[in-house]
């Protein structure tokens, strides 16, 4: 018997292709699942897993006959992707149909939100944490998919796509986090791209050579790399990406309007704030209610009522926050509170008169700048214990222009400007005259009981009965804009484009409207009050020791002075509420003693919540898709066993030969089966399997060599090789 020439592989097609992808898309998938902070390896062990199912599900999909194994493929896709958006953390809610706009929209914001995070991602945007893990398993599991796809001719897959998608999960993580021993990770990805492209091509006779050269080029490029290396980048991407996206950045006019919301809701940072305590970050104050809307003023006042006389409680509440924008251009600079100073290199700062600054220049991406401010957050029994307010302080707070004839919208022209006396005075409201308190009694009260907001006055009237200090006034109002008859949207009917609206009809709206709302009840009812923009605290990222500002936290509130406490913040939004729905801290409580809270898991309506620092796999989840890789598998063996039974028997002679040379066991050009047999003599049934060919072949008969003589042969060809001769001979001759 002549021996061939020995062009067969190494390994056979499935195994040198799955051996290859499985070392790659595990290698580039943990890096990539350190994308997020904490990092979630086991989503990217789940990936490999449904990765395993695919790639054995698609090769057995070949012996199906005709355009069967393209149908199975585009099933076998569908239900990997499916787990593969299951393994990265999608609730299963989402994946059903009702549901997919939501997870379309989600999806969408998720990404949209990546260019303006920093990672490893810390934050809470629910979705950004979904899209990280989710574009990790998909990415594998689509790359199972090009690997192995059953093709006509006999050819496997589409490896080309395969390799680049694997190169893209581990270039994206690596050239955007710095991880140690880069030249190192480099020399592993450049072999493991190298098994991948050649290990299915590489023979028996050449293993020794290519590896050998692999080292060298290694070995070389570990040596060179070093010397090749800069401080500066031949292509500055970073500087690239931060130019490319300043037309993304996001500007706010903080005016109220109550129209629909069109504020962006996409989870981009706006700052950083570095800052011991949390605090709703101010940009300004609305202290003017021009008869619609809550308006940025000059009322024509100077005095400055922000700060208490007490030194204590300045010391109480004074912090030195750091600001840094990020994805934000604004004219005002972002503080807290009262601002006593605010500190930006190069900048000229000015005081507004309220306790905000404005910037002398559009501030955007990169600038950075530190404040000293003041952010009181007293009890509720330090509330009931403040003084009643001096009229001759805060009566430039206790004022509103009122239409007054309906309907809304009116001549401006003819709006009245009422002053309201604080809280428990006894006096009546008058209709002012040139900005000061004096005025007519009854000019105020043809307004207040004819206007248009002559429903809103009886409110207050009512809300006032059984009250016995401001505070309790002030927690009446919190409790009736949160009572069930209230709820939360950023469409808003028109009823709700005006505040009479709002209270008395339509009962749906957004933070515009509760804040206006409120501060018009309390000035009605003479307390204090004011509406501020700005953000919310936003998340904690712990590492960083600094809050995460995003979108999602652009809000308005509601501030009440308190005399020897100064302005508290109040916020009568919904929970619900994008920017409410946002933790202030990981414990303790939000604006006006109220709990903070964490973000919903999108989808999950039974009330799982994320937190920083402590996002962990949920535990359920991967039992879904192991059982149906499991199941997948179990169909796959059973398709191999059928295929196994009806596939014709094979060439006798030529399987032996085949044997042979994949196990070495060939000898010499010309060796006949004869003495193949008197080679094997020592084991009698794998000689009789030698002679069972030879009769067949030459004697013409028809008995073919029984299981227990192709076992014995088995042995045979795998003696004297340990482990890994034994599972080359199953490779050789595997069981029929």
């Amino acid at each position: 018997m002549d021996a061939r020439d020995a062009r067969d592989p190494t390994l056979p097609l499935p195994v040198a292709r799955g051996l290859a992808f499985f070392l790659l898309a595990g290698f580039a998938v943990l890096h990539w699942m350190a994308l997020l902070q904490p990092g979630v390896p086991g989503r990217g062990a789940l990936a490999l897993l449904i990765a395993l199912g695919v790639a054995v599900a698609l090769w057995s999909a070949r012996a199906l006959p005709g355009r069967y194994p393209q149908l199975a493929g585009v099933v076998i896709a569908v239900v990997a992707l499916v787990l593969a958006m299951l393994a990265g953390g999608m609730p299963r809610t989402l994946l059903h149909p009702s549901h997919w706009d939501e997870l379309a929209s989600g999806i969408t914001r998720g990404i949209q939100g990546l260019p303006g995070v920093r990672v490893p991602y810390r934050g809470f945007d629910p979705w950004i944490r979904l899209v990280i893990p989710v574009g990790g398993t998909a990415l594998v599991a689509v790359a199972a998919l090009a690997a192995f796809w059953p093709r006509r001719a006999g050819r496997l897959g589409v490896p080309g796509l395969a390799l680049l998608l694997l190169v893209v999960l581990y270039a994206v993580p690596t050239v955007t986090l710095a991880f140690a021993g880069e030249f190192l990770r480099g020399a592993v990805l450049a072999m493991l791209v190298l098994a991948f492209l050649r290990l299915e091509r590489l023979r028996v006779r050449d293993v020794r050579l290519a590896g050998a050269v692999a080292g060298v080029v290694i070995v070389g490029g570990l040596l060179i790399a070093p010397l090749i290396n800069s401080d500066t980048p031949w292509f500055d991407y970073e500087a690239w990406a931060l130019d490319a996206s300043t037309s993304k950045t996001t500007a706010y006019s903080w005016n109220h309007t109550y129209g629909p919301l069109h504020w962006p809701r996409d989870g981009r940072e706006m700052l950083r704030v570095r800052a011991k305590r949390p605090a709703y970050w101010k940009a300004e104050n609305l202290t003017t209610f021009d008869g619609r809307h809550w308006v940025h003023g000059d009322d024509g006042f100077s005095t400055d009522i922000s700060t208490p006389q007490d030194p204590e409680a300045v010391d109480r509440w004074t912090e030195n926050i750091r600001v840094t924008v990020q994805n934000l251009r604004t004219n005002q600079f972002i503080t807290g509170g009262y601002a006593f100073d605010v500190n930006s290199p190069g900048d000229l700062t000015t005081m507004e008169g309220d306790g905000t600054f404005g910037a002398p220049r559009t501030l955007q991406r990169g600038d950075a700048y530190t404040a000293q401010i003041y952010s009181p957050q007293p009890t509720e029994e330090e509330r009931h214990a403040a003084p009643p307010a001096d009229d001759r302080i805060v009566w430039p707070y206790l004022r509103v222009y009122l239409p007054q004839k309906p309907p809304l919208p009116v001549n401006p022209v003819v709006d009245q400007l009422l002053y309201f006396p604080s809280y428990g005075s006894g006096q009546l409201p008058v209709a002012a005259k040139d900005g000061t308190t004096a005025g007519s009694y009854a000019a105020a009260r043809d307004v207040l009981t004819r206007g248009p907001y002559a429903g809103v006055w009886k409110l207050v009237g009512r809300l006032k009965r059984g009250t016995h200090d401001q505070e309790d006034y002030v927690a009446k109002v919190l409790r009736y804009l949160g009572g069930a008859a209230f709820s939360y949207t950023e469409s808003p009917p028109p009823a709700a484009e005006n505040l009479a609206g709002f209270l008395l009809k339509a009962k749906t709206g957004y933070c515009q409207q509760y804040s206006g709302a409120m501060a018009l009840l309390l000035r009605m009812g003479g307390v204090p009050a004011r509406v501020s923009t700005g953000f919310t605290s936003g998340a904690l990222d712990r590492r960083a020791n600094e809050y995460v500002v995003r979108d999602l936290d652009a809000h308005s509130w509601v501030e009440v002075w308190y005399s020897g406490i100064g302005w508290v913040t109040f916020d009568p939004t919904p929970a619900a509420a994008p920017p409410r729905n946002q933790p202030d801290e990981a414990t303790g409580t939000g604006p006006s003693g109220r709990p903070a809270s964490a973000p919903l898991l999108p989808g999950d309506k039974g009330g799982t919540r994320i937190r920083a620092a402590a996002v962990a796999d949920p535990a359920p989840w991967w039992r879904i898709p192991l059982l149906v890789v499991v199941g997948l598998l179990a169909v796959a063996a059973a398709a191999w066993a059928v295929w196994r039974i009806r596939r014709p028997a094979p060439p006798a002679v030529d399987e032996l030969e085949r044997a042979l040379r994949r196990t070495g066991r060939g000898g010499a050009p010309g060796t006949t089966l004869s003495a193949l047999e008197s080679a094997f003599a020592r084991t009698p049934a794998a000689a009789a399997y030698i002679r069972a060919i030879q009769d067949a072949r030459y004697a013409g008969r028809t008995a073919e060599p029984t299981r227990s003589q192709r076992r014995a042969l088995r042995t045979e060809l795998g003696r004297g090789h340990g482990v890994g001769g034994r599972l080359r001979a199953w490779w050789a001759l595997p069981p029929l």
